[in-house]
């Protein structure tokens, strides 16, 4: 549909400024990319490591309590004592599975030599509780493997990087401005598109999403720019409706190919389908009579 309107404004200008529901879903963003980055990070350097430190020291502890069954073991307090002072902690082969300052040749802990009066998981119990660790693992599924602590780096850098681009498009976004005036639209970070260049005006999205597309003579080249008015003014009316007040601004000088939604008009009924009733029948007839 090609449209003309006339000018009914002056060369006042319209300025939108980047809307608060922008910058608040911006700023939610930095805030759950960058959390979930140092949540990664925090279990790649120190979570996931120190977890399988103290997973060691729980089989540590249930081997213990397999060599108490020994009777050479516990045959006297001097043998036990001098079994335990020979034992290690049972550290996987893999080193890169736990904390950069662990001691691979450290000896049970000291509790481990009240076996004499008490169960393992007693002692356990004990010992962790002191340390603040968990009472209750399964070595069996709580071990996290070198590629499981290492898929926690790289979803750190993608979370990070996610985090680099939002901030990026904070920052730009929030130095740009959309306006119009009686000399035609300026789109974010752009130069003016004067409205005699302007071809169509694309405004289907615009009572829902709040966007529409212009398209433009720039020279010889056809190009497109949008009037976004979700990130950039906004509708509230309490704040005078910037958005909407540019788009009909720009409205107002547009004199190309207009495109917006039609309503589909009611189908005629079709006289095809209509059907005839069937005559009826004559009562007490005698086909004698009819010959």
């Amino acid at each position: 549909m090609i449209v003309s309107f006339h000018s009914m404004s002056d060369n006042s200008e319209v300025i939108c400024r980047p809307s608060k529901w922008f910058l608040w879903r911006a700023a939610l963003m930095l805030v759950m990319f960058g959390g979930f980055g140092l949540y990664f990070l925090y279990d790649w350097k120190v979570g996931y490591p120190k977890k399988n430190y103290v997973i060691a020291n729980y089989v540590a502890f249930n081997d213990a309590g397999k060599a108490w069954t020994v009777d050479e073991n516990r045959a006297t307090p001097e043998a036990w004592n001098a079994f335990v002072e020979k034992q290690t902690i049972p550290f996987n082969e893999n080193r890169s599975m736990y904390p950069a300052d662990t001691d691979f040749e450290e000896k049970w802990p000291e509790i481990l030599h009240k076996m004499a009066d008490h169960k393992s998981d007693d002692l356990w119990t004990e010992y962790s509780g002191e340390k603040g660790w968990p009472q209750k693992i399964d070595p069996s599924e709580d071990v996290k493997n070198s590629g499981q602590i290492k898929d926690q780096l790289i979803a750190a850098s993608v979370c990070f990087a996610l985090t680099a681009i939002t901030l990026f498009f904070l920052i730009r976004t929030k130095s740009r401005v959309m306006k119009a005036d009686g000399h035609g639209y300026y789109p974010p970070g752009g130069e003016l598109i004067p409205f005699s260049k302007m071809k169509t005006l694309d405004k289907r999205k615009w009572e829902t999403k709040g966007l529409a597309t212009l398209t433009y003579l720039d020279g010889e080249n056809e190009k497109k720019a949008k009037i976004d008015g979700m990130i950039y003014g906004q509708f509230k009316p309490e704040e005078g409706a910037p958005a909407e007040a540019l788009f009909q601004k720009v409205l107002e000088n547009f004199e190309g190919e207009l495109i917006e939604l039609v309503a589909d008009e009611d189908e005629a009924p079709d006289e095809s389908d209509e059907t005839t009733e069937p005559e009826d029948e004559v009562q007490g007839s005698d086909p004698e009579k009819n010959e």
